[in-house]
């Protein structure tokens, strides 16, 4: 349950004025994206026609329990059934143990040269445009390989494509499910208050940016949390520590390939 226009953009102005963010910005830092991708833009059909096969997405979010359920997802042996979307800067988690990932869901906050060499053997880079990020998108979307999969948090519009979401973990779930994956299982995706160690990786941080870093956080779960309301896909967390997330089962990879 991918949500329309309709139904994001008033929890998009919800979020525009819980966080301060401006929809003017918004909107430069998208129609930015969409100029940066012509000729090398990735469509939806594309991108299902790549992961074609597989009904079954695990979501891997940046949070403190990431290293451990990397570690369990592997010791589950179910890699070779999946389709794996990492948000952002899990792809240097993924990376450094020499593990594949086939979709990288990020707002470009993951490091440049990470970013960039994830790009060469991805199945599909989906980036996402916000006001913020007006700088990241000119300097680095030209560097990626491949093609890449455009979206924007405002209303969606040329090469753009806004399935919902606000956090790269959540948007990343809204993706799987557009995506039509009968299946969707987080792991990383903590939610507390404690910011994992690759989150915080991405850039210099202080006491203000954990603040923001965890009011998203907030926000990421309860988007996660209407998901699975009106969701009829089987919904699963895998997460090894972290908050509690309605309508996702808490399950170890392990009692999840019993099941599958």
């Amino acid at each position: 349950m991918s949500l329309n226009w309709e139904e994001w953009q008033p929890l998009y102005l919800e979020i525009v004025k819980e966080m301060g963010y401006s929809v003017e910005q918004d909107h430069l830092s998208a129609h930015l994206l969409n100029k940066l991708l012509v000729g090398k833009a990735m469509t939806l059909e594309e991108l299902k026609e790549r992961i074609k096969g597989k009904r079954i997405a695990v979501v891997f979010g940046a949070g403190p329990s990431l290293k451990s359920d990397i570690v369990d997802f592997v010791d589950s042996r179910i890699a070779d059934r999946v389709t794996v979307i990492v948000a952002d800067g899990v792809a240097r988690a993924f990376m450094e143990k020499g593990l594949k990932f086939d979709v990288v869901v990020t707002d470009l906050d993951g490091g440049d040269d990470i970013l960039i060499e994830a790009s060469k053997n991805c199945l599909g880079m989906v980036v996402h445009a916000h006001g913020d990020n007006i700088g990241k998108i000119e300097k680095i979307v030209p560097l990626l390989h491949g093609r890449i999969l455009g979206t924007t948090q405002c209303k969606p519009f040329g090469l753009l494509y806004n399935f919902g979401g606000f956090t790269d973990g959540d948007r990343a779930v809204f993706l799987a499910d557009t995506l039509g994956f009968n299946v969707i299982i987080l792991a990383g995706m903590d939610f507390g208050d404690t910011v994992g160690e690759y989150s915080k990786a991405m850039k210099e941080f202080d006491e203000e940016w954990l603040r923001v870093k965890k009011k998203k956080l907030s926000i990421g779960k309860k988007l996660l949390e209407i998901y699975s309301s009106k969701s009829d896909k089987k919904l699963y967390n895998t997460t090894a520590r972290g908050e509690e997330i309605r309508g996702f089962t808490k399950m170890s990879f392990k009692e999840i390939v019993k099941i599958m």
